[in-house]
């Protein structure tokens, strides 16, 4: 296993510089904090110990947080320093990142103020990183003529509108708050099919080419099953999103699932079982599949299994996805052996038990609910103690 205290090349670099070389390093740091912060939060709300500010329904509040804060800052994170290599430009780095880290964390901040102080904290500074956001990768992939890319922007731009009309036009309307949240499950959901399906494949591809030669195996590239699968997920998500409770959305979540699941078997992450760092992608983005047919099952006629989907893929997809990329990006970014550490291993499987926990859970305080929230903290717990050193140090000699 790599070792994370293995020495580092002589640099009179600051801290700061270092921290702000990449996007990955702050927005992983501060990602890996909130992850804990929020559940926390949203714990002793539900234990009674907080009350959380007025304006908002909880569940609201908790929800944008968890899909625009946490996986916003992810995402922020894991773009804005692959956009360089997809690009060949310098990577986003100093003053630019520093000020978007920076409207992030007043946002996560504003979240938690009270009246309409906070309201407007929250809304123009969640306004101001998706838009800065937006406007950094479009400088990058637009000056660079990436036309491959050019759907990263529509999505951020969908983002951006969404936040808009949550600031600006949902503040009591509970319908609208409620479709804002779904929309902007999905637009990740969306980043995670497209971006997944390129670096799944690959890198599992990569890791049998190196590591197991002995299993000639070509994995699928893009192909017309892929677009196939989109397409229907597509259709799914704005069923979702305006019709949510109409039995055709319903049969678009159980076609969407299954074509879901399909694409996952045909990478054949099963065959790179025994590198951590890969395994968990492909459980990942597994859990796509089981929320989407359990919210088929929910709209078809068993409502008690809609929190169940959601939370397979908040929880699930999104908060295992985040956890799996970060670990990989991080280490390939400072130089290290692309092999998880013991502690990671751990983490991987503790956000799986707390998938499974949270899906049998139902709404309020319980067993199944803590362990869901114990097992969730453990697991980003576990990612803060293992990189925290590698994310504040230089890059390894090569």
């Amino acid at each position: 296993m790599p070792n994370p205290n293995t020495p580092l090349e002589h640099t009179d670099a600051k801290l700061l510089d270092v921290i702000f070389s990449y996007a990955f390093r702050p927005f992983f740091l501060l990602v890996g904090a909130y992850a804990l912060l929020m559940l926390l939060a949203w714990a002793f709300y539900l234990s009674g110990v907080i009350v959380w500010p007025d304006g908002l329904p909880p569940r609201v509040r908790h929800g944008h947080e968890m899909i625009f804060g946490f996986a916003g800052g992810a995402m922020a994170g894991f773009l804005l320093t692959a956009v360089a290599t997809w690009t060949n430009r310098p990577p986003v780095s100093g003053t630019p990142l520093m000020a978007m880290c920076a409207v992030w964390g007043l946002a996560r901040l504003g979240g938690f103020l009270p009246g309409q102080a906070g309201w407007l904290i929250w809304g123009l500074a969640s306004l101001m990183f998706w838009g800065g956001l937006l406007a950094l990768m479009g400088r990058e992939v637009l000056a660079a003529k990436n036309e491959r890319n050019y759907k990263a922007l529509v999505l951020l731009s969908a983002f951006l509108a969404t936040e808009a009309v949550f600031f600006i036009n949902a503040g009591g309307n509970v319908e609208l708050q409620d479709k804002c949240l779904r929309t902007g499950l999905f637009l990740v959901l969306a980043m995670i099919v497209l971006v997944g399906g390129r670096i799944i494949p690959a890198f599992t591809q990569n890791w049998l080419r190196q590591n197991r030669p002995d299993i000639p195996v070509k994995l699928p590239v893009f192909d017309r099953i892929d677009m196939g699968t989109i397409a229907l997920t597509a259709l799914f998500g704005v069923g979702f999103v305006l019709w949510p409770k109409h039995t055709l959305t319903g049969l678009l979540g159980l076609l969407a699932a299954l074509a879901q699941a399909y694409r996952l078997v045909r990478w054949q992450g099963w065959l790179a079982g025994r590198e951590p760092l890969l395994w968990v992608l492909h459980l990942g983005y597994g859990w796509i599949s089981v929320g989407f047919l359990l919210l088929g099952a929910a709209i078809l006629g068993k409502p008690s299994l809609w929190e169940s989907g959601i939370h397979a893929l908040t929880y699930g997809a999104v908060g295992t996805m985040i956890l799996g990329v970060a670990a990989r990006v991080a280490l390939g970014h400072t130089g290290r052996p692309l092999q998880s550490f013991p502690l990671m291993t751990l983490a991987f499987c503790l956000i799986t038990l707390g998938t499974l926990c949270r899906i049998i859970a139902q709404p309020g305080i319980s067993p199944w609910m803590t362990l869901s929230v114990a097992l969730w903290m453990g697991a980003y717990g576990l990612f803060l103690t293992q990189y925290v050193p590698i994310l504040l140090a230089p890059r390894l000699k090569s």
